[in-house]
């Protein structure tokens, strides 16, 4: 290891604030002068950070913005680590690890479908979609038909992921970029979510659904579907089977009253 990454290392490695931070400036300056194995080193320092608990030290919370950018600066380079990352790292780690994901972009999805494609556990897939979701981009239209067959997982994190990955798809499109045989698949999978037994997924199926509808994807149909659909969840109409989770209850409400302002 060459001198200058290793006094970068010993600074990243120190418990005060500024001490990291001129760690992580100098590894940022270095990043496209380090050969391979150089550059995993730093790489790997770098990510370490996001381990920190920020609970115990929240004076150095800072460093885990920081850390992400310094990694997004390194691009799809970094895209192999992280990936292999993802897989031995925890909940918190992974969540910052998806974000620089995101913001390197279109260099990354090819990777991140393929890792998905290929994982061997949901927890694996879960962040491959979770950062896929992150992708603000329309390139990730690619990954649609992966999207919508996750929503039908057997595993609650990957469909999770799924779902909130497919809502922030529809952020980036129009009605025109899907086939009617796409939308009535996407409306269809996700309608059966809504009796999903978690609140987490129930809610975010109606936010996903909500954004369908206001980027115009609904037909006729649909649109008449989700509003009696939301009507039932928040209690407004005769057949008294509200939904009991208040979060999936505020979702619905707020897509009903947008829906009906219009």
């Amino acid at each position: 290891m060459n001198s200058d990454l290793q006094a970068a290392i010993d600074l990243i490695s120190g418990h005060e604030l500024a001490t990291i931070f001129e760690g992580l400036d100098k590894l940022e300056k270095g990043l496209t002068s380090y050969n391979s194995d150089e550059f995993l080193q730093a790489a790997d320092a770098v990510g370490s950070l996001f381990f920190i608990d920020q609970y115990e030290r929240p004076d150095l919370a800072p460093v885990n913005d920081r850390a992400i950018e310094v990694l997004t600066t390194a691009g799809a380079a970094v895209v192999p680590y992280i990936i292999q990352t993802f897989e031995n790292s925890d909940m918190k780690a992974n969540l910052s690890f998806a974000k620089v994901l995101g913001h390197i972009g279109v260099p990354a999805i090819p990777q991140l479908i393929e890792f998905y494609r290929t994982a061997e556990n949901s927890y694996s897939q879960s962040y491959a979609l979770y950062a896929i979701g992150k992708i603000k981009d329309r390139a990730i239209l690619a990954v649609l038909p992966d999207l919508i067959d996750a929503v039908g997982s057997e595993h609650l994190e990957v469909r999770d992921s799924a779902i909130r990955a497919l809502g922030k798809t529809m952020e980036l499109i129009n009605e025109r970029d899907l086939s009617q045989k796409q939308s009535i698949s996407i409306f269809d999978k996700l309608f059966m979510c809504i009796s999903d037994p978690h609140s987490a997924i129930r809610a975010k199926t109606i936010r996903t659904l909500g954004k369908m509808e206001k980027c115009g994807i609904l037909n006729d149909d649909q649109h008449t579907c989700l509003v009696n659909t939301c009507r039932r969840i928040v209690g407004v109409d005769d057949q008294n089977r509200w939904d009991r989770a208040f979060i999936v209850r505020k979702e619905a409400q707020e897509t009903l009253e947008r829906m009906l302002a219009k």
